[in-house]
């Protein structure tokens, strides 16, 4: 069993890889610790939407973890990014272990026996597409616009353009459907 950590914001326990770790750099300012390496005293948050603004609007409730006097932080950007940074990764990852599938007939038919757990759809995607593969999969299936276009996000998984890619169940999608669950809560 993973560690678990509590999230400063909720007080909610969860597993260490569910959470974000946040410290303090040399000059005092709190940055998110993305694969929880860095030295220092940490505080854990979810990333999510609601979490990471209770924090922007409350800093001072990091000021005990991190033992530091906090009047103001700004987490929301920061965390984004680092997310669609570990989303490129995961992609990539997934793509290259042939856990992904593309193309809307094979994509649909993949939803259909339920071998897909998540979407990554292009923001440039269709309404007709999105309406499409949200029909085939079920309600455990998390969906999540990236903010790439089709041509950028097929070029990341090494084919053409892709309006949507699905990540299948084996082992090297697990970054990228983290990554997507993440963006997706962070709204």
């Amino acid at each position: 069993m993973a560690a678990e950590r509590m999230c400063v914001a909720c007080r909610e326990r969860q597993e260490r890889d569910d959470l974000i770790r946040l410290v303090l750099d040399p000059a005092g300012r709190v940055v998110v610790d993305y694969r929880g390496r860095l030295p220092g005293r940490g505080a854990w948050v979810h990333p999510t939407k609601a979490c990471v603004q209770k924090l922007e609007a409350k800093p001072g409730m990091l000021n005990r973890p991190l033992r530091a006097k906090l009047t103001e932080v700004e987490l929301t950007e920061p965390l984004t990014q680092q997310v669609l940074a570990g989303l490129m990764d995961g992609l990539s990852m997934a793509a290259a272990g042939g856990a992904l599938v593309g193309g809307h007939d094979a994509l649909c038919t993949a939803l259909r026996h339920r071998e897909i757990i998540a979407v990554a759809v292009a923001n440039d995607a269709s309404d007709r597409t999105l309406e499409s593969l949200r029909g085939e999969a079920g309600q455990d299936v998390v969906f999540a616009e990236v903010p790439l276009d089709r041509g950028t996000l097929g070029g990341q998984t090494g084919h053409g353009s892709r309006a949507a890619v699905g990540a299948t169940r084996d082992g090297a999608a697990i970054h990228l459907v983290r990554q997507l669950r993440r963006l997706r809560n962070l709204g």
